[in-house]
């Protein structure tokens, strides 16, 4: 992918955990790799279809020095949301920040922090069978999208009986596509806000919810940790689930299967006769 480069744009700024860092303040050097297509500029030979790295430097100096924080890891990752919201296009930022007046007292050319964040799509599960339940489904995007998760598609909405557990009422679903530059663990934690923030309770496995939001896709990565399964390994066995991912995204692969959303929903749409468009 094309890359606009920046190497040490010096800042002099007041960030650190030391009173006089806040008071007197120090230089500080900035590096970026931003990742984005030149194509249209390149073809066109113009700047409005680019990145105008002039105004950018002005613009990372001036967030730069607005703000003040005790660790420069915040610093940089306050820089890197910045370019992402601020450049829809860009893609992925390697952004280093240099610390070369660093107070530890020995001799040293700098301290720095380097940190990479890059733009995904995650596909993700909302599901309600608690009080207004389309209510509560725009009320969860709504919530995404004050917290920064762009939603680029959604599906309708789908009455299905609950799976799992199935004493309960009947659950409203919907998938989105959405798009966000958060590791995949840290948008699951801002999902779970989310959920908290409705008001959901966690008493029972499947058990009632006014609000569940799942991730079940992040792009075609595989991802397997204590806190996150991706793709989410009950994709393949919920016919309401790939009803609607087929919707919006027939010709996605499922990374682990090998097999299109397409083909996993002919094989799954004649067990569930209940299902239906509500």
């Amino acid at each position: 992918m094309d890359c606009l480069k920046i190497k040490d744009l010096e800042i002099y700024a007041n960030h650190g955990v030391f009173k006089e860092e806040k008071t007197l303040g120090q230089k500080f050097l900035i590096s970026a790799d931003i990742f984005y297509s030149f194509t249209s500029a390149a073809l066109g030979d113009r700047l409005e279809y680019s990145i105008d790295y002039g105004k950018l430097c002005k613009d990372i100096t001036k967030r730069f020095k607005e703000r003040s924080f005790d660790l420069i890891e915040t610093s940089c990752l306050d820089i890197i949301k910045f370019i992402f919201d601020s450049y829809q296009e860009v893609k992925r930022v390697d952004l280093e920040v240099k610390k070369p007046w660093a107070p530890i007292g020995l001799p040293l050319n700098s301290a720095s922090v380097k940190m990479t964040r890059r733009r995904r799509d995650f596909y993700i599960g909302l599901g309600t069978n608690m009080g207004d339940k389309e209510k509560n489904l725009k009320e969860a995007i709504s919530l995404m999208e004050e917290k920064g998760i762009k939603i680029r598609k959604s599906s309708g909405l789908l009455g299905n009986k609950a799976w799992g557990k199935t004493d309960q009422a009947d659950f409203l679903n919907q998938i989105v596509i959405a798009s966000s530059y958060e590791e995949p663990e840290d948008l699951l934690k801002i999902l779970n806000d989310i959920e908290e923030e409705m008001g959901r309770k966690r008493i029972e496995k499947w058990g009632p919810r006014i609000i569940d939001l799942d991730i079940l896709f992040v792009d075609y990565e595989i991802i397997y940790t204590d806190k996150l399964i991706v793709p989410h390994p009950y994709i393949q066995y919920r016919d309401f689930i790939l009803q609607q991912l087929y919707e919006i995204a027939p010709h996605f692969i499922h990374p682990v299967l090998n097999k299109s959303i397409s083909v996993l929903y002919e094989e799954v749409k004649n067990k569930n006769s209940e299902i239906k468009y509500l």
